[in-house]
């Protein structure tokens, strides 16, 4: 058995091979042309097992690779750090690390999605960007309007709002500037309509959607990156995994009889905390008991720390409908019971 590590990047890839021995066999530097790839993934003998750096490209060099290999597996970029010599790095460097740590059991890994599920996130993360882009461009145009003394309350998200805005009214060149803006924001909001249109289409036959919009708070869209962002409840045995997963779990620094509590974790599902932490006002003013738990917190710590424990409950809720594969419900008496 053979241990192959490789440091990815945009054209070309470091390769590192091990032995069964953890000798080394070849080390080189190998083009991301696939007719390349092929033919050293030929070459190469077999069996063997690759592991490759979590970088922004490697949807491409993992399908390909497991064609090939008896194994291949995502090495987790930010936890490979602890084990990196900081003193001197290269590619070679980073290449003999994640082969090291494959042929001795310790690379730290994280979940490959198969090929399924990476459509649909991307749909998702697409739909996500397209709206933030809408955003920036409202928020510009509202701070210009401004300046011009006119009124820019009100949601541009909508026809209505936007007919009530006459470019051809505004002195030259802000009736051109307005003018793009307009035509901008209305092509970005006919093209989120069709991406939801699309999204429906794609999720209405996962029952785990179901389960999910069950619980107050979540629409189609928040629905489901919160389910392809998580991909297989499955793989958490434990709620306190998921909550680190999801970047909800403070760091805990304890020595002796010192314990201290410190920010949130920036190795997390970054989606996946953002949807959460967008959500959560809708799910604790729509729970009975969340507003007045919410409230409490915020007045014994803060607002931030408030949402953030509210929204850890709300995870703990779809920790539990989508184990359970259930719909979510409370007690009459404004208890909730699948957070029970």
């Amino acid at each position: 058995m053979n241990y192959i590590g490789v440091d990815l990047h945009k054209r070309s890839s470091y390769i590192y091979i091990l032995d069964k021995n953890g000798n080394k066999v070849l080390n080189k530097r190998i083009s991301n042309n696939m007719i390349q790839l092929k033919e050293f993934f030929n070459e190469v003998e077999k069996p063997f097992k690759l592991a490759v750096e979590t970088t922004y490209n490697w949807y491409f060099f993992v399908d390909l690779a497991q064609e090939y290999s008896d194994e291949v597996y995502l090495a987790n970029s930010y936890e490979l750090k602890a084990f990196a010599k900081r003193n001197k790095k290269n590619d070679k460097i980073d290449a003999k690390l994640i082969a090291q740590l494959l042929y001795q059991g310790y690379l730290p890994v994280v979940y490959i999605p198969d090929k399924a599920t990476r459509k649909v996130r991307e749909l998702l993360r697409y739909r996500m960007r397209t709206v933030r882009d809408r955003s920036r461009v409202i928020v510009r145009m509202k701070s210009l309007l401004d300046r011009l003394g006119y009124d820019s309350n009100g949601n541009y998200t909508t026809h209505k709002k936007l007919k009530e805005i006459t470019a051809g009214s505004f002195e030259k060149p802000y009736d051109i500037i307005i003018s793009n803006y307009l035509d901008r924001i209305k092509y970005l909001n006919n093209h989120v309509h069709s991406l939801e249109k699309q999204l429906k289409e794609v999720i209405i036959k996962d029952k785990r959607i179901d389960y999910l919009l069950s619980i107050p708070g979540l629409g189609h869209f928040g629905s489901a990156l919160i389910l392809y962002e998580i991909i297989d409840i499955e793989r958490f045995k434990t709620f306190n995994r998921l909550c680190s997963y999801a970047g909800l779990a403070p760091r805990v620094s304890s020595s002796d009889k010192k314990l201290y509590y410190g920010k949130l974790s920036k190795n997390r599902a970054k989606n996946l905390q953002w949807i959460l932490l967008e959500t959560v006002y809708h799910f604790i003013r729509m729970v009975p008991g969340q507003q007045e738990r919410y409230e409490q917190i915020k007045k014994r710590k803060n607002a931030n720390i408030a949402k953030v424990a509210l929204a850890r409950e709300m995870l703990k809720i779809i920790y539990k409908v989508l184990k359970e594969k259930r719909y979510f419900y409370y007690k009459k008496e404004n208890k909730i019971q699948s957070a029970a």
